[in-house]
């Protein structure tokens, strides 16, 4: 969530026009996230979030909206996309699809404890669950042949010790891809910042612009990289048992599962690894923009390499 694109208020003023959510009182960009351009839109009625997609079509931006409001229909925690006086739920600004999502109660946060870990895992095997009769096909547009398109553009600008990890990971990451592991509609970016809280309980889950079709596990991995990681980058196993014992309580792990959640972890690892060393190096220009450190996955990649044997040189 940045801002790539400015709007002015007249513009945006006439752009509710096509809505019946009140006039425009204020504006604010919002500087959290790194792929869309986000405001805190107040009108006469009722805050929101107005997204601006930078870089995919209606079509697709239609695809995540739609998604979003069958989760809110299966009383799921998830924000009802606004739709338009036409029944649309984007339009066009700016030669950009964007869209008006109400704004939900609570705040992401910083630290995490066991507690927050097992809260996030019974969320996101509700989500699994309530995400499964949703019939139209996501694309995972950061699936292999983007790392590998990554991995060349970066060819040059790193370093030798960040391109061994990268090699490592790699090959673990192809091991799992080959699996015969359970699928559905997965989130892909939960991290602490798409995770709202309300008095220390879930009021929401959002973001879901990286949703894709995958394997559940690679979601478990991505939550727990980020959720249930200590400071150095190694697991940290209470949260993790955490994680998986709020998860099992809408869905069971399978035995398989377990056995290459080290794989799932790398995976995921290595995919925001990619993407962080790619914004990094080749930033887009916004008025406000955030970048995210990719030392952090840097070192959950060599702890989990480690621990699987695979050495990188210093």
């Amino acid at each position: 969530m940045s801002v790539y694109t400015k709007i002015t208020k007249d513009a945006l003023s006439d752009h509710l026009e096509n809505y019946s959510i009140g006039q425009l009182v204020e504006i604010e960009g919002i500087s959290d996230g790194i792929e869309n351009t986000n405001y805190l839109l107040t009108t006469t009625k009722n805050e929101y979030i107005f997204t601006i997609f930078e870089n995919i079509d209606d079509s697709i931006a239609d695809k995540y909206l739609n998604f979003m409001n069958h989760l809110h229909g299966e009383k799921f925690k998830c924000a009802l996309v606004e739709s338009t006086n036409t029944n649309q739920l984007s339009v066009s600004i700016s030669n950009k699809p964007s869209a008006i999502i109400q704004k939900l109660e609570g705040k992401s946060i910083s630290e995490t404890d066991e507690s927050h870990c097992e809260s996030v895992g019974e969320l996101l095997s509700e989500f699994h669950q309530k995400s499964s009769n949703f019939k139209t096909s996501l694309i995972n547009t950061r699936d292999m042949a983007w790392k590998i398109k990554t991995i060349e553009k970066l060819n040059g600008s790193i370093s030798k010790k960040q391109t061994e990890i990268i090699n490592a990971s790699l090959k673990l990451d192809k091991l799992i891809t080959q699996q015969e592991l359970p699928k559905g509609k997965i989130h892909a970016d939960l991290f602490r910042d798409n995770v709202l809280f309300n008095n220390n309980t879930i009021s929401g889950m959002i973001d879901f612009y990286y949703s894709c079709d995958g394997f559940l596990l690679y979601d478990i991995a991505v939550v727990a990289n980020d959720w249930c990681t200590n400071n150095d980058g190694s697991i940290n196993q209470k949260k993790i048992d955490k994680l998986f014992a709020g998860y099992e309580k809408n869905r069971k792990v399978e035995d398989k599962e377990r056995e290459y959640f080290p794989f799932a972890l790398t995976s995921a690892g290595l995919r925001f690894y990619l993407s962080r060393l790619h914004d990094l190096h080749f930033p887009k220009i916004g008025e406000m923009t955030h970048i995210k450190d990719p030392s952090f996955f840097e070192n959950i990649l060599l702890k989990n390499l480690n621990s699987m044997g695979t050495i990188v040189s210093k």
